[in-house]
């Protein structure tokens, strides 16, 4: 399965927009799905940060990851960010996580990046395995997760 630039399948915006609202709402109650399709044609206007990656079978796309500026309103100390990383249930177990993550390290370090962040309620374990380290353990909106760390310079 090859990950592509979303540039190349914006026809997947809709599909995207729909897993993302399902899946992190509860964290932005504010947005609704059109406001995700607004924001992810953001996604296409160029080749730096915001940038989205996704990976298709059969023409049909199967799971999404991006680099933003922000992610966490509360920590805008920390940029930037590997956001959105997404896998449809029918796909997962089979690597594309691991993909779609290292889509997104490939564009910062071509960017000159030093380091990039995330945050997980649950995946800590996951991102860890790949070399992301911990930086803390924090309360948002309701949910604690694990914010990481990735030095791209090393």
């Amino acid at each position: 399965m090859n990950v592509i630039d979303l540039i190349a399948a914006p026809q997947h915006i809709p599909q995207l927009a729909q897993w993302h609202y399902q899946q992190w709402a509860h964290l932005s109650p504010e947005l609704s799905e059109s406001t995700l399709i607004e924001q992810m044609n953001a996604y296409l206007t160029g080749d730096g940060i915001p940038k989205m990656f996704i990976t298709e079978s059969h023409g049909s796309v199967t799971g999404s990851s991006s680099l933003v500026a922000a992610d966490m309103d509360t920590r805008t100390d920390l940029s930037p960010w590997l956001a959105n990383v997404y896998v449809h249930a029918s796909q997962r177990n089979k690597g594309l996580g691991k993909l779609l993550v290292n889509a997104v390290i490939a564009h910062a370090q071509t960017l000159g990046l030093k380091e990039i962040y995330l945050f997980t309620p649950d995946k800590a374990d996951f991102y860890r395995a790949q070399g992301w380290m911990i930086v803390s353990e924090e309360d948002y909106k309701g949910e604690m997760v694990t914010i990481m760390a990735y030095q791209l310079v090393k």
